[in-house]
Order: structure tokens, then C-alpha cells, then sequence
């Protein structure tokens, strides 16, 4: 089993921000006081829109310039906040974790308060429970599902029950959180991890085949529909090779012939050529929401498959966005 403490750690380490703890490290050598909560007021100079997370800086009223992390737009923008959401001169109060190694000047936000009292949402990890209004309903899974926002966080603490094989193990021990970061170079993670992800996923048709474009760093996966059968093992591919069929409405997908990575089942768990991943994507009865479903085996890793359910909602409102990751953005509170 894994560990809570370096379970924890990994998590962070892939998500901008994380549940309130007494100290959690992100992005490996940045730690946040999550159980601390500070309240600056002053003025916006600069809104950064942008992925993997962005940043508001601030000049309060002291006159001390505050650089504040926030979650990026694939994260943020299914809750309502776009680019235009603040604006430089604009007046605001905003609530922020301190970190733990003395740069007092580097904060994560948690949420902001414009003077008119609306809250801009800058943070999955901290938002405040959404109502949804005139909610559509879908007639197939097919179109646009946004993974509720808590699924990512109960996936990785699900992880600590996995029973891992002896090189499953070995390559948890070995996971250096320092190190084997793949979103600081744009990477996206694998399913069923991706599938995770509060962003937006659209599921399209095309041809012969599904495509299914989720709203981080530009990860894309192919469903062949067409009956064709797995390629061998001397082809393999970073996101797998998937094929399709229709059980009713449900769509069920098998992904294997994945490359090996160290990231590849969990954050801190690699994968190999044994890696295989059933998915079932059903719609639910009142068509505001479906099931996102998965068995996940890999021989060499994991000791006995791993399941898992989880809920999508439909929200054929939000757009996948054409925002780009910035490796800049990506590395930027990485920086010794």
C-alpha cells in the first residue's frame, strides 16, 4: 500500500492547489501553509491567465507586491472565471495560504472578493459549492463533461489501499517528487487519472472512431470504433491505444500498448507494457450527469485491479479552451 504522507505529496505536486493540511508541499519544493488562511486587500496589476495555473499580482496596501498562485483557466474557467475577471486597477480583498519557506511574497489564493461583493472562483481546490441553474440534459455521453471537482482529490486517497506488486512498490519508493515532474514540462498524465481532472472533456464522433479532447495540456485520445484489434506490443503509445463499442448507451473503451511511465497508473506510481484500462461512460437516468466507471490492471505494478466510479456533469456550456500550457507558467513556481 502507499504511504499517506508521500501519497500526498505526489498529489499536490499535479494539482495547483490542495485540501487544507497543516503543510503540503507543491510542485516538490514549495510548501503552503493550508491551514493557514491570510487576508490581503490592495489593488490587481497583472491577472496571469494562464495553464498550468496562473497568478494574480497584487499591490496591497502597504505597498508591498504579493505574487499569488492561482489554478490555471482549463481549471477555473468551467467555474465561471475567465480572463476578463480581473483587471489591472481593479480593488479586491483576497483570501491566501502563506508558504513555508520564507517568501512571504509568494502566497496561494484561495478565493477573491471584488468591491462589489462577487467572488471570483481561483481555486478548485477552495471553491465554494456551485448550483447549477437551467441545467441541460443530454441524450448520449457523447459532448461536453466536466468530472465533478472533488473526483481527482478522492482518486489519489483511494490510492492508498492499491496493493502493489515488489516493482510496483520499488517504483513508488523511488518516485522522486524533485524530479519526475511531468506538468512542469507540459506533460499530461495518463487515464484514468486524466479522466480526473475538473476540466473540460468533449467526446466527439468522427468517422470511425471517438475523440475524446481533455482540457489539460492538450491531451487527446483516440477510441477506434471499428472492430480493429490492438497493434502489438512493438507499438505502444503515450496515451495507450483505445478501441470502442456500444453496450446500449454506454460507451466502453479499452485502452492498452501504453508507453512506460513513471507516473503511469497514479502520480507516483509508473507503468509498464502490462498496463490495460477498461472504461465505461454511461448516462444517467436524468441526463444531467453520467458515470465514468474503470477496472485498471497492469501486472508488473499493481497486485489486483483497481476500480473505481465517479460522476461527470454534462456542460455543453463550457468550451475545451484552445489555452495553451506555458512552460513557463508551468516551471515558474519550481524556481529555487
Amino acid at each position: 500500500m502507499i504511504s499517506g504522507l508521500k501519497k500526498f505529496i505526489t498529489y499536490t505536486l499535479f494539482f495547483a492547489a490542495a485540501w487544507a493540511s497543516p503543510s503540503f508541499s507543491h510542485h516538490g519544493n514549495f510548501t503552503y501553509d493550508g491551514n493557514t488562511v491570510i487576508t490581503l486587500q490592495g489593488e490587481v496589476i497583472k491577472f496571469n491567465f494562464t495553464n498550468p495555473h496562473g497568478s494574480i499580482i497584487l499591490r496591497t496596501e502597504t505597498g508591498r507586491e504579493v505574487d499569488i498562485e492561482v489554478d490555471g483557466p482549463s481549471l477555473i474557467a468551467p467555474m465561471g472565471t475567465d480572463r476578463n475577471a480581473l483587471q489591472p486597477g481593479d480593488r479586491i480583498v483576497v483570501y491566501v495560504s502563506p508558504n513555508n519557506i520564507g517568501r512571504e511574497n509568494e502566497v496561494l489564493g484561495r478565493e477573491v472578493i471584488r468591491e462589489d461583493g462577487s467572488i471570483v472562483l481561483v481555486s478548485v481546490a477552495y471553491a465554494r459549492q456551485q448550483e447549477r441553474d437551467n441545467v441541460e440534459k443530454a441524450e448520449t455521453v457523447l459532448g461536453t463533461w466536466v468530472p465533478v471537482r472533488t473526483n481527482l482529490f478522492v482518486f489519489v486517497d483511494s490510492s492508498s489501499d492499491w496493493l502493489l506488486t515488489p516493482a510496483g512498490q520499488a517504483s513508488f519508493e523511488a518516485y522522486d517528487t524533485s524530479k519526475a515532474f511531468a506538468q512542469a514540462q507540459c506533460i499530461a498524465a495518463t487515464s484514468p487519472t486524466l479522466m480526473m481532472y475538473p476540466t473540460a472533456n468533449r467526446l466527439t464522433e468522427v468517422g470511425g472512431h471517438i475523440e475524446i479532447n481533455a482540457d489539460w495540456m492538450g491531451a487527446t485520445r483516440t477510441v477506434y470504433m471499428d472492430g480493429r484489434e490492438h497493434p502489438g506490443l512493438e507499438s505502444r503509445f503515450y496515451q495507450g491505444h483505445s478501441v470502442g463499442h456500444w453496450e446500449d448507451e454506454t460507451l466502453v473503451i479499452e485502452t492498452t500498448n501504453f508507453t512506460d511511465n513513471p507516473i503511469g497508473n497514479i502520480f507516483s506510481i509508473g507503468s509498464g507494457a502490462g498496463k490495460k484500462l477498461i472504461e465505461r461512460i454511461s448516462l444517467d437516468a436524468d441526463g444531467s450527469t453520467a458515470t465514468y466507471s474503470f477496472t485498471l490492471m497492469d501486472r508488473d505494478y499493481l497486485a489486483q485491479p483497481v476500480t473505481g466510479s465517479y460522476q461527470w456533469d454534462y456542460r455543453p456550456d463550457v468550451s475545451v479552451s484552445s489555452q495553451e500550457c506555458d512552460l513557463e507558467a508551468a516551471a515558474r513556481y519550481l524556481q529555487d
